[in-house]
């Protein structure tokens, strides 16, 4: 069921336009180093706080993101979280998250509690969660047996965000999907460009769930730990769309977490144990999301055609990061935006995902 607020804050959701979001994501990139924010202070933590903080210091960074680790001096652990590029209202929106989904009350899913608020520094901080991410258990052999588990519960969990969050079944909005991918900097060629626009067409009918998606709905957003899943990173954009859109952005990550294992490890037998858990996951799904949408015989096309619609984002985003490197924008500096001769060996990556991606449909899509 909607209420009243979220039916105010879902008027500003994209729908579908993710890779036209993507293209937009620059324009938040300040031009100059002196109007990102400075880092929360001791004393303005202490004060937000209530309470003396021992030590901060700088834990994860990114071109969009500053996480610290907070030593208390009563001896607890927090974790201070503050956004670099985006609004206020972006900074409102993902602390605003975090109680809407604990107030969803899912069974298995632990949602930090949130301390403090530091608005002028577009900052909160919150509760240290415990447990390992999905992918450090895949490449923990100690751990390997939990990873079965722990998509098994993503799956579930998703099911639960979704069906709250659901607003109407109607046939794929392909149009939509069309525009958004046309405006994509990837070249296609005249094979890709057919299975495209087959896609299109036989997909055209198949009925889905619309509503709210979570968008970043990736294994290394979730902790594991005594059979609970901890959220990591709740949205930073309200968005409409096609549902399974999520269960895509799962499945995208675990193949590529399992690519990895096999390129690094072909030899060992763990890998039967992911692909055990990517079915965990669309089991844990489908067994409690009710009525499957689409019917089964589409169901497979229409995950491969949101990984394609993904992994055009991706390439989009990519491409801006090479190109901020160029401009010598601030955040291209301090490895923020990625080490740039790991940039320019990504996009030939995603290239390659794409045209497999790509034969993967043609053979997917119902004859």
């Amino acid at each position: 069921m909607t209420t009243p607020i979220q039916a105010a804050n879902d008027s500003v959701a994209t729908d579908c336009g993710y890779v036209q979001a993507a293209l937009r994501r620059l324009d938040d990139v300040p031009r100059s180093e002196a109007v990102l924010p400075e880092p929360p202070t001791l004393s303005e933590l202490e004060e937000a706080l209530g309470e003396r903080v021992q030590r901060r210091e700088l834990w994860e960074g990114n071109w969009r993101n500053r996480i610290y680790r907070l030593e208390l001096a009563r001896g607890g652990v927090a974790v201070a979280k503050q956004l670099i590029v985006g609004t206020d209202a972006k900074f409102q929106c993902e602390y605003d998250q975090l109680g809407r989904l604990a107030r969803l009350q899912i069974p298995g899913l632990r949602v930090p509690e949130v301390l403090a608020l530091l608005p002028a520094k577009r900052t909160y901080v919150m509760d240290l969660a415990p447990g390992k991410t999905i992918p450090t258990l895949v490449w923990d052999r100690k751990h390997s047996d939990d990873v079965l588990k722990a998509c098994e519960l993503a799956g579930k969990i998703l099911a639960g965000i979704h069906l709250p969050w659901m607003q109407k079944i109607c046939s794929m909005p392909v149009d939509t999907l069309a525009r958004d991918l046309a405006v994509t900097p990837w070249h296609l060629s005249s094979r890709e460009e057919k299975i495209l626009q087959s896609a299109f067409e036989r997909l055209a009918g198949a009925e889905v769930r619309m509503g709210r998606v979570y968008y970043d709905y990736k294994p290394a957003n979730f902790l594991f730990e005594d059979g609970e899943l901890f959220l990591i990173d709740p949205p930073g954009v309200l968005r409409q769309g096609v549902q399974l859109w999520d269960f895509s952005i799962f499945r995208n990550f675990m193949r590529r977490e399992l690519w990895r294992f096999t390129l690094w490890r072909p030899f060992d037998r763990r890998r039967a144990g992911i692909r055990q858990a990517m079915a965990a996951f669309e089991h844990g799904y489908l067994a409690n999301v009710g009525t499957p949408y689409p019917e089964p015989g589409l169901f497979a096309s229409v995950v491969r055609f949101f990984e394609l619609q993904r992994t055009a984002v991706l390439m989009t985003l990519q491409k801006q990061k090479v190109y901020a490197a160029r401009q010598k924008m601030p955040l291209a500096g301090h490895a923020r935006l990625g080490n740039p001769l790991a940039n320019r060996i990504t996009l030939p990556l995603l290239e390659i995902e794409k045209r497999w991606l790509f034969r993967q449909l043609a053979r997917e899509l119902p004859r």
